[in-house]
């Protein structure tokens, strides 16, 4: 990309070179200086509005009546100068805000881990993959039990101080490649990536152990219930995804809670 703005640099140097001075074609050097800014980042983007200052002004000398010497040349170069540098600032911070927008967007605000859009998303690709290539991955559903007791034990805060707890439990017990998201109120759900049925229950059981682990040692009254299914071959949409394991996760609920189940999906 820095290679392409700088041969776009030097086109738009050639043509304003050979134009009549009355011609301005300042405008058109901020097409590189975009497309560097935008694609890789401020720092390739101020290297590109230096060469588009510098291009200009070495374009513009056989233009020129007054000496070269004269400090009218060398303002007039900071002038545009300055003006490539701002462009390329704005650009990125635009970036940036929409990138934390994005994110914000797909971030459960109290977790910190993915919302219910965000897991959308990912399985959508992950269906697209496992279609791909052929293999198998598994959705875990985990509803905290009697939630509604832990805001009575404590309050809203300590609610969401064990959600928060518990979504940062999840990760430091997953890999990095796995999907962990909020899906609404005290319902998590985990996608394994291309995890079988014998893998994802050592990786179910630790987390259920995890789990109940850090609610006996914070003393808070909640157990889980975890519903989880393996898919051997892709549903058809994640609609089907999750319609299935909220219907998993009803019936461990009218079976007692504090259960875990998992099934294999053909």
């Amino acid at each position: 990309m820095l290679v392409l703005s700088l041969f776009l640099v030097f086109l738009v140097g050639c043509i304003d070179y050979l134009i009549n001075n009355d011609i301005s074609l300042s405008i058109f050097y901020l097409i590189p200086i975009s497309i560097t800014t935008w694609y890789t980042g401020d720092k390739f983007g101020t290297i590109i509005c230096f060469a588009s200052a510098i291009v200009w002004f070495i374009s513009n000398l056989n233009h020129i009546e007054s000496p070269l010497s004269s400090p009218s040349h060398y303002w007039n170069a900071s002038v545009r100068l300055g003006f490539f540098l701002t462009v390329s600032y704005l650009l990125s911070e635009l970036k940036m805000a929409r990138n934390r927008e994005k994110k914000l967007v797909r971030t459960d605000p109290t977790t910190g881990v993915e919302n219910r859009l965000a897991f959308s998303e990912l399985a959508s690709m992950e269906i697209k993959r496992a279609r791909r290539y052929g293999h198998s991955f598994t959705v875990v559903y985990i509803d905290i039990d009697d939630f509604k007791k832990i805001n009575d034990y404590g309050s809203y805060k300590l609610g969401d101080i064990v959600l928060q707890t518990l979504a940062q439990k999840l990760r430091n017990n997953v890999r990095d490649t796995d999907i962990i998201a909020r899906m609404g109120g005290d319902e998590f759900a985990v996608l394994l990536p291309g995890i079988g049925y014998d893998t994802a229950e050592t990786v179910i059981a630790r987390l259920q152990q995890q789990l109940v682990h850090l609610m006996d040692e914070n003393k808070w009254p909640a157990t889980f219930s975890i519903g989880a299914i393996t898919f051997l071959n892709p549903p058809e949409s994640v609609e089907e995804i999750i319609e299935k394991s909220d219907y998993l996760m009803y019936c461990i609920k009218n079976e007692g809670k504090n259960k875990v189940e998992h099934i294999i999906e053909q």
